[in-house]
């Protein structure tokens, strides 16, 4: 399994977000970041449990996912809740997310 600091880096890089983004979302300065991905290992900073929380909250991911004892990524993955979100958007962002989907579809049969 991943460790914290690669779950980390993975869930703002699969969220779009750069370290002085991500780091203003947390409250945190970029530094902290840097320590909680493990990318300054001198430096190296286990995640305390009230940002943990925070990104869980934030992120909708598990807490098990993110200190990487389990594999599931997402709190709520069931098809009512993606209806939901899907409702919710406008047909310009219906459009960019069915198609985001059918290229992680595409992607996955490659690697099967």
């Amino acid at each position: 399994m991943a460790t914290t600091n690669e779950r980390i880096k993975e869930l703002r890089i699969l969220s779009g977000y750069s370290v002085d983004e991500f780091a203003k979302l947390l409250g945190v300065h970029r530094s902290s970041v840097y320590r909680y991905e493990g990318e300054n290992e001198k430096e190296a900073r286990d995640l305390p449990i009230s940002i943990a929380v925070l990104i869980s909250n934030k992120f909708n991911v598990s807490l098990d996912w993110l200190a990487g004892i389990s594999g599931t990524m997402y709190l709520e993955q069931s098809t009512n809740k993606m209806t939901e979100i899907y409702e919710s958007l406008n047909e310009e962002n219906k459009k960019e997310l069915f198609n985001y989907a059918k290229y992680l579809l595409t992607k996955q049969e490659q690697h099967v």
